[in-house]
């Protein structure tokens, strides 16, 4: 599954992963009216800030904008805002600083 983050609450939609340090990750706007801004993320992830577009289509199809979750990530409540929570920080995303690195397999 892919690794996405959807901007209204923090948590990975259905079909989406949360990632670890050191992923990629797509933030996901399902808002088919209002573009969300992220912003003061660079503790948390890069780009830094950036606008997730609203969602189009009939069904409708998310907004993204690509990203990379850094290593250590900031997880405080104050890491970054998003114009698409109720308030700066709120709700968390829930991805802790200390969660293992995914490991490959080598299959024989």
């Amino acid at each position: 599954m892919p690794n996405g983050i959807n901007v209204a609450d923090g948590n990975p939609p259905t079909g989406y992963t949360m990632p670890s340090p050191g992923e990629s990750f797509v933030w996901l706007n399902y808002d088919t009216t209002t573009s969300v801004n992220i912003g003061n993320a660079g503790n948390w992830c890069t780009p830094a800030s950036c606008t997730v577009p609203a969602a189009t289509g009939d069904p409708v199809v998310p907004g993204q904008y690509q990203a990379i979750v850094i290593k250590p990530p900031n997880t405080l409540s104050c890491a970054f805002s998003d114009t698409g929570w109720d308030a700066p920080g709120m709700p968390h995303v829930g991805l802790s600083p200390f969660q293992a690195q995914k490991q490959e397999k080598e299959v024989a």
